[in-house]
């Protein structure tokens, strides 16, 4: 039987026919097969099939890991970025570059969270189900270009951190380094948690372009 990827024209494929081809057959949502053995599990097999290569299934899991684990940890990341008041009054040159970089990793997350993924968890939710995908390439890019500018600010904090002291008078304390290592860390989770975004996207902008291509030929 041929292998349709496109759950409409699967549709369209049980709907065709007057009488099954072949004996035996079975339906699942709309999946045709033929079940050989009664001990082979292909029940569960189909249920996965049907949700994992559904666009729904691409929204659906970007919306529950924007809700539950994107947002929190941007929350948690600012409050952190946050504790470095303290250095505003700092003395040395060191610990005046190292606040003007927490700084502008702050503003660079706090724009994101409240321009990007509030708005797009939000859109999502308000769709939750629906295979139209809007805007994902702008998306993409705007959670690239993200990952980019806090690289390079990242970066420079581990440059910082890794300082020593006989080699460069005026570095941070070893309770200054120890707390830059707490946001390196934690941004650097943040940021696989951004990758992964991208490549939910990717896989649902590429299903999309799978249905599209069946739709035209059909």
């Amino acid at each position: 039987m041929p292998s349709f990827t496109d759950t409409e024209l699967q549709k369209k494929f049980c709907e065709g026919f007057a009488f099954f081809p072949f004996k035996s057959l079975e339906q699942h949502d709309t999946l045709i097969y033929k079940c050989y053995t009664g001990k082979d599990n292909l029940k569960k097999l189909l249920e996965w099939h049907t949700r994992e290569h559904d666009c729904s299934h691409y929204i659906v899991k970007i919306t529950k890991k924007l809700k539950h684990t994107d947002l929190p940890a941007a929350t948690e990341l600012l409050k952190i970025l946050q504790e470095a008041g303290n250095w505003r009054t700092a003395q040395t040159a060191t610990a005046k570059q190292v606040y003007g970089c927490i700084v502008k990793l702050y503003n660079l997350l706090a724009a994101y969270h409240k321009k990007a993924l509030q708005p797009f968890a939000a859109k999502l939710a308000d769709k939750c189900g629906s295979a139209n995908l809007e805007g994902h390439a702008q998306m993409q890019e705007t959670m690239r270009q993200f990952m980019r500018n806090a690289d390079t600010l990242n970066g420079a904090l581990k440059e910082q951190m890794d300082k020593k002291k006989r080699f460069s008078p005026g570095t941070l304390s070893d309770e200054g380094r120890e707390y830059l290592s707490k946001i390196t860390a934690t941004m650097e989770s943040f940021r696989l948690l951004q990758e992964r975004n991208v490549q939910l996207l990717e896989g649902w902008k590429n299903r999309q372009k799978i249905q599209d291509y069946y739709r035209a030929m059909n």
